[in-house]
């Protein structure tokens, strides 16, 4: 349970999302942190305090001055949001062509509508790839923004309906993080990958898209055997309905024995569909991070098979 009631909260992400998305305040916006909060964005940095934030967030959005943000969905729970938002840019073409790219990001309530915690997560390269052809395609500056613009279509399935209960929800995440350590410690993603349904959809920030089980199956099995080691502890998690979003560590054990971590944050997004099965899977994460704690992990001494 957290601190604060979750309308304190709802109320609290509704004054950050005026000031930023819709007013494009950003000193303002940035003047909802505490003195003492952390930013963690996975591409540009970690900014500590207001001050930090501000400094940064008023700087950065002064380049971005054409760039619209759309917020998809939002959880409130347990004094955290969770919101997958959209950064689009105006169409150069005149022909309805999309230019965007989403992430998605956690923050922590810290009462009197202040924040003292936000963590970014997307992957830089999808944002490489959108500006680079947008300004091939003859983007500039100047265009004006347009804020009409919302996610492309079919990006991701409509959450299932109707809900299922929560304690039937929670059950089944309990199920899902069980079967993920049954998979470390046997080696079998046969089992894991059974939870998903036949025409399920895996969107993964880095590999790709994988559409049915048979695409989820043979993407598992083949990513995660050189990694038998790796586990996944759950930071936590927010239940909407039959919708799951949770921050869960990819972790790797000190090959020194000692209690070095070794660990790159990794947002899901689940949806429910009913029988003990998950129809839609979103990982979200810097694959650099992942490349630098493996290349840490292993100049410590950490193995991979051969």
């Amino acid at each position: 349970m957290g601190k604060y009631s979750d309308e304190e909260v709802a109320e609290a992400f509704a004054e950050y999302r005026k000031r930023g998305v819709g007013e494009r305040d950003w000193a303002a916006w940035a003047d909802l942190f505490t003195d003492d909060a952390q930013y963690i964005e996975h591409f540009l940095g970690r900014f500590n305090g207001r001050d930090e934030i501000k400094t940064w967030i008023v700087s950065c959005m002064r380049d971005y001055a054409n760039l619209s943000l759309w917020m998809d969905w939002w959880v409130v729970s347990d004094d955290r949001v969770a919101l997958y938002i959209w950064n689009n840019l105006p169409d150069p073409t005149g022909t309805g062509k999309f230019y965007g790219f989403p992430n998605t990001t956690v923050l922590h309530y810290a009462g009197n509508g202040k924040w003292d915690f936000e963590e970014d997560f997307y992957n830089p390269a999808d944002a490489t790839r959108v500006w680079t052809e947008w300004f091939e395609d003859g983007g500039r500056l100047d265009l004006p923004i347009d804020n009409s613009l919302t996610a492309p279509a079919d990006w991701a399935p409509p959450v299932p309906t109707p809900p299922h209960s929560r304690d039937e929800v929670e059950a089944e995440f309990a199920a899902y993080r069980k079967r993920g350590e049954i998979a470390v410690a046997t080696g079998d993603w046969h089992q894991w990958a059974d939870q998903f349904t036949a025409d399920a959809r895996y969107r993964e920030h880095h590999y790709g898209t994988f559409d049915g089980q048979d695409q989820i199956r043979a993407w598992i099995t083949e990513t995660m055997g050189p990694f038998p080691q790796m586990f996944f502890p759950t930071d936590h998690y927010m239940i909407d309905g039959n919708r799951v979003v949770a921050v869960i560590p990819n972790c790797l054990p000190d090959p020194t024995g000692g209690d070095t971590e070794y660990v790159f944050n990794v947002h899901v997004i689940l949806h429910y569909a009913g029988n003990g099965k998950w129809s839609y899977e979103e990982d979200v994460y810097n694959p650099k991070d992942a490349h630098r704690c493996i290349g840490d992990w292993i100049a410590a001494g950490g193995v991979m098979p051969a």
